[in-house]
């Protein structure tokens, strides 16, 4: 979705109303991230009675600072190179994962590093909210709760107030209101376990309704009051989905598509491609290998050889940490 929303954005304006299909999603990726993460530290905490940090820290650091690093390392090499001109704070928000700060939010933040603001979001929660699980479970619920549902508050209160429109309360509020998606994802695990969604044969329709609500409603990434509350619904419409087919249903075409093997291939690559794309969709003529059509090989087939030929290595060593399937 965010390859296609790049595209669209580079070189076919009139499909412009579909723009909003890459921060959709991005979104979807933070429900499903959280949703996967605290199912399975939940689920080694059920079994073995604790969460090792130590492991659940190296496992991600195997998965994502490899190829993440590589990549940071290939543009400063371009930079140099084609004078590309990428400020020195851009390195530094990206390699620190703290480019979603307003700070560097505020700053020009070049194309090629632009996307490493969702990457920060990402370590930030995993180094946030495993800990709350580890130490009091009902903290953690506590914690997705405050960030799933509190940010439509919290702008409706700078919407009305106007000294909060400003400074350290707005500056929280949109800094919170980027952990949403991740904080329904955490809710919809929780929920699961506890037990409370088993929707029977409910399940398609929920699912189809989900996603006709997903792509009417449309996802808004600019930060404002409707924006929280419309992306909620949307994160709550995707841990529908989700929660209806994780589990085998050979009956539900939705579960059969979303398992057909061409979609686990680009699951397994995924990662892959969010990093290696931005560099390829950028259409700077500074960079020969961004030009179209020749940009569109190597959007497919940088992340192959990046995955099959050097993060597999790292993911090999991540799988001896593993503590639960």
């Amino acid at each position: 979705m965010v390859i296609v929303h790049h595209f669209i954005l580079l070189y076919s304006i009139n499909f412009i109303n579909l723009a909003y299909i890459g921060p959709l999603g991005v979104n979807i990726f933070f429900v499903i991230s959280g949703f996967l993460i605290t199912t399975l530290c939940i689920k080694e905490k059920a079994l073995t009675g604790d969460l090792s940090l130590k492991t659940f820290y190296l496992r991600r650091i195997f998965r994502i600072l490899p190829v993440a690093y590589l990549y940071i390392l290939i543009v400063a090499i371009l930079n140099y190179v084609f004078k590309l001109h990428i400020a020195a704070l851009n390195f530094v928000a990206a390699i620190l994962f703290i480019a979603d700060l307003s700070f560097f939010r505020r700053i020009k933040f070049d194309w090629d590093l632009a996307h490493y603001w969702s990457l920060s979001v990402e370590e930030q929660f995993y180094l946030i909210f495993p800990v709350f699980i580890k130490k009091k479970f009902s903290l953690f619920v506590l914690l997705i709760l405050i960030v799933a549902f509190c940010p439509p508050i919290f702008f409706w209160l700078q919407v009305n107030i106007g000294s909060l429109n400003n400074g350290i309360f707005a500056s929280f509020t949109r800094f919170l209101s980027k952990f949403q998606g991740i904080a329904i994802g955490c809710l919809f695990s929780v929920l699961l376990f506890k037990g409370y969604l088993n929707f029977g044969k409910l399940s398609l329709i929920i699912t189809l309704v989900s996603i006709f609500m997903i792509f009417y409603i449309k996802f808004d990434p600019f930060e404002s009051l409707s924006s929280t509350f419309f992306n909620l619904l949307i994160s709550i419409f995707t841990g529908l989905i989700i929660v209806n087919n994780i589990h085998p249903q050979q009956t539900n075409l939705i579960y059969k598509f979303l398992n057909l093997k061409l979609l686990n291939f680009i699951g397994i690559l995924s990662y892959s491609l969010y990093i290696w794309q931005q560099l390829f969709l950028s259409n700077d003529p500074r960079f020969p290998l961004s030009k179209y059509p020749v940009n569109l090989i190597f959007v497919v087939l940088v992340p192959i050889v990046s995955y099959f030929v050097y993060e597999r290595y790292f993911l090999r060593l991540k799988s001896r940490f593993k503590k639960v399937q």
